[in-house]
């Protein structure tokens, strides 16, 4: 194919150009990588000056509140455990126990029959051998009452502080000191 020489020339000039262009590239992205160099040597050092001692501050800060939580989560789980082994399981097999052998007793028609006249007999008599009431005053059942009723008020106040989730009593730990603001 044969150019003309002016179109040579031009094509010469867009050689040299496109070249002085591809050099000028070259050096702007060697100066981009410097840049991206220095500013990843600032950035790290700005972690080690200001991230890293907060975080090790933070750190410092949680750890011994997780700890204790975690502690004494451990301590009401195995008081819980403790507990339901010693107090529920106990009471719960004294009270199917009971339930066998009165069921057990209740199959036996002679048996709830024989105890049938035993309790009426025995409540006649004691029907006999107690005195008539007169129509005095019947303070002493009063008290009796009332000391009864607060004693249980009292065992149902003290189970539900047992049992209710309190959550005022974990209290957050204060920050020392406020941190100054270097800017202002």
């Amino acid at each position: 194919m044969s150019l003309s020489r002016k179109r040579r020339k031009a094509l010469k000039r867009l050689k040299g150009t496109a070249e002085d262009l591809w050099v000028d590239q070259q050096a702007v992205l060697d100066r981009a990588n410097a840049i991206l160099r220095e500013a990843g040597k600032q950035a790290s050092f700005l972690a080690d000056e200001e991230v890293r001692p907060r975080v090790s501050a933070a750190v410092g800060t949680v750890a011994p509140t997780i700890s204790r939580n975690v502690a004494a989560a451990k301590v009401a789980g195995q008081t819980a455990k403790d507990r339901f082994a010693s107090d529920v399981i106990p009471a719960l097999a004294g009270t199917v126990g009971s339930a066998a052998a009165v069921l057990q007793l209740a199959r036996n028609p002679e048996f709830v029959q024989k105890a049938g006249k035993k309790a009426a007999k025995a409540a006649k008599s004691i029907q006999k051998a107690a005195p008539k009431q007169s129509g005095g005053s019947k303070a002493g059942v009063v008290v009796l009452v009332t000391l009864g009723a607060v004693t249980l008020a009292g065992l149902g106040y003290a189970l539900w502080q047992t049992f209710r989730a309190d959550d005022e009593l974990w209290i957050a730990d204060e920050d020392p000191a406020p941190e100054s603001n270097p800017e202002s």
